[in-house]
């Protein structure tokens, strides 16, 4: 449902022979800038004059000669009107054309006020146009009730240069107590989709079944409910093309990946396992060899002790042997040497001792060869190791947990999506609810009791968006908003309007009304779809120079970020913004945009052409 409301596409004021001054406006933003008293206000006054407006514009020097205005609006379901005011006598016309090919068509005349028992007026016209089939809102606290009229977009989608510095909540056209209930019970509409025409068919019956009417509140209460939370699912799956069975495909395929992988990672957990097993028995048998070759150097020390001493031995025998005989000091008998050949046994003692050196040597070696190769076979497999650790830690668990973290993603929005048609079908089950209590309420005559409460999850809904607004405007670095329900109006970081001053207001205001558009649009509540706004940001300067409040001088980046930002918005919406500034190059050549110079010889002097 995105085909209702329109946009303006040429402005034209005329008069005979005079020639006639237009504008023309696309979808998305259009800018006007340029020095005071070139028409921009006028342009507004304009507008808000076709638009039903009791005031005639301004009577300035440059409009004598003229005494009409025309409007063509194009509608987003194709259609194209003229609408045609006298500034003489406030008669209104209206054609089924484009604004060139008018001469050629007979004009209706139409009201210029709302109607409701005569349906050729241009609210109803233009009401029909958003499918706003609002009827009645309260006006007062007794409960009596009017017709909701277009005006009441216009209050909450057209901001004049008073309008603008406010500091009472945009909601209401005018600093007036005898208005606010009205304003108040038209502001509840918008924001709800749901209008007072109840409460006025039945406030007068005595016959009141309040069960119907008490299940019917909560029954819309859980349609505005249900239809945020589409809208907040949808808002967080924003740029996903998926459905359910692309989810299911994604998921299988992350299960078989993840599969895939796992059987690879436990062949590499094994064959790790395998290897390291095998390193720890290495690691055993070297460390007996080098135990073994501690031991076998400590036994070569020993052998090699000994053969010091037998040589030593040796030595002796030979130095014994050079004595010459002699007797025996006491008996004086000759000396006779032992039975035992010494020295025979000396030389085989040495001979076996070194052969076992020699053996022992060669074991050592062998032993510390073995030793070696363990060592490097230690090394080869501390090296697989390494490299299977590598491929485990680098490349297959991350790339598990990245499956992982994906599957989870896939799930979480395959559920999203899942709760998204949930919810859809359950919206399905409340409408055809409402709508059966509302035969009942009708059938029944049930009174239906005055409330002009919103849903607090729509104030919530709403606060969030006008604070993204103020945050992509760039307006502070930290900006929380909420709502106050008394003032009907936003807080910003807990202060409200008045504690920041008239040219802070400028710009709250300004997001304001541009939040209640994108939450009607995206609720799909009906809508003008379009914006106009004159000063926000020249104001917004100029008074806080007046007052001295340079802490709240606009910056340039806000008044880039402010165009960049509705520029976002293409299709199907339009903003109008009349303007002293004039915004950089770049924001000039994206959007529709005219400067009006006051200056014969250079651009265009303003709306209404010089010496016409």
């Amino acid at each position: 449902m995105d085909n209702y409301g329109f946009y303006l596409s040429t402005l034209s004021l005329r008069g005979k022979g005079k020639k006639n001054a237009e504008v023309t406006f696309y979808q998305g933003l259009n800018l006007i800038s340029g020095a005071s008293n070139t028409g921009k206000t006028f342009i507004f006054q304009c507008i808000d004059f076709i638009f039903g407006g009791r005031d005639v514009p301004k009577n300035i020097d440059e409009r004598k000669g003229y005494d009409i205005v025309l409007l063509e609006l194009r509608t987003y379901d194709g259609r194209i009107l003229t609408l045609r005011r006298n500034l003489t006598d406030k008669k209104m016309y209206i054609y089924e054309c484009e604004i060139n090919e008018i001469d050629n068509i007979v004009p209706v005349e139409i009201k210029s006020q709302h109607d409701k028992e005569d349906p050729d007026n241009v609210s109803t016209i233009l009401l029909d146009i958003c499918k706003a089939p609002y009827k009645n809102v309260v006006k007062n606290k007794q409960g009596i009730t009017v017709s909701f009229s277009f005006r009441d977009f216009v209050h909450i989608s057209m901001l004049s240069e008073k309008r603008i510095i406010d500091s009472i909540s945009p909601i209401y056209p005018e600093d007036s107590m005898y208005t606010n209930t009205k304003s108040q019970s038209a502001f509840r509409t918008i924001m709800t989709g749901k209008d007072d025409t109840f409460y006025s068919e039945n406030k007068q019956k005595n016959d009141v079944k309040l069960g119907a009417k008490a299940k019917l509140e909560i029954v819309e209460n859980m349609i505005l409910d249900t239809r945020i939370s589409i809208e907040e699912i949808s808002r967080e799956l924003e740029g996903e093309n998926f459905n359910i069975d692309d989810f299911e495909r994604e998921i299988t395929s992350l299960k078989n990946q993840i599969t895939d992988k796992s059987s690879t990672l436990d062949t590499l957990q094994m064959e790790r396992n395998s290897k390291w097993m095998n390193l720890q028995n290495i690691k055993s048998e070297k460390m007996l060899l080098s135990e073994s070759v501690k031991r076998f150097k400590l036994l070569r020390k020993n052998y090699e002790s000994d053969l010091e001493r037998l040589d030593f031995i040796e030595e002796a025998i030979f130095f014994t042997e050079q004595l010459v005989d002699i007797k025996c000091p006491v008996c004086d008998n000759p000396f006779k040497p032992e039975e035992v050949d010494v020295k025979n046994g000396v030389l085989a003692e040495f001979k076996k001792t070194r052969m076992q050196l020699g053996d022992l040597i060669s074991t050592i070696l062998e032993t510390q060869e073995k030793e070696h190769i363990m060592s490097s076979e230690i090394n080869i497999i501390k090296s697989e190791l390494q490299k299977i650790d590598q491929i485990i830690e680098e490349e297959l668990q991350p790339m598990l947990y990245e499956f992982k973290n994906k599957i989870e993603n896939v799930m979480n929005l395959r559920d999203k999506f899942k709760m998204i048609e949930f919810n859809k079908e359950k919206l399905k089950e409340l409408i055809k609810n409402q709508e059966e209590l509302t035969d009942q309420i009708k059938a029944k005559k049930a009174k239906v009791e005055f409330s002009n409460d919103v849903n607090q999850n729509s104030l919530k809904l709403f606060s969030q968006i006008v604070q993204d607004i103020l945050i992509d405007w760039q307006l502070e670095e930290v900006v929380n908003v909420e709502f106050d329900e008394v003032k009907k109006d936003i807080i910003i970081n807990g202060k409200d309007k008045e504690g920041f001053g008239k040219g802070y207001a400028s710009i709250l205001n300004s997001a304001f009304v541009v939040g209640v558009l994108k939450y009607a649009i995206k609720l799909g509540l009906p809508h003008p779809k379009i914006i106009i706004l004159d000063s926000p940001l020249t104001t917004y300067k100029e008074k806080d120079v007046k007052e001295d409040t340079n802490d709240q001088k606009v910056k340039e980046e806000v008044k880039n970020a402010f165009f960049e930002s509705l520029n976002k918005y293409q299709e199907k919406v339009q903003f109008i913004i009349l303007e002293n500034i004039e915004p950089k190059k770049e924001i000039q050549k994206k959007i529709n945009y005219y400067r009006f110079t006051r200056n014969e010889s250079i651009g265009r002097y303003g709306f209404i052409p010089v010496n016409s």
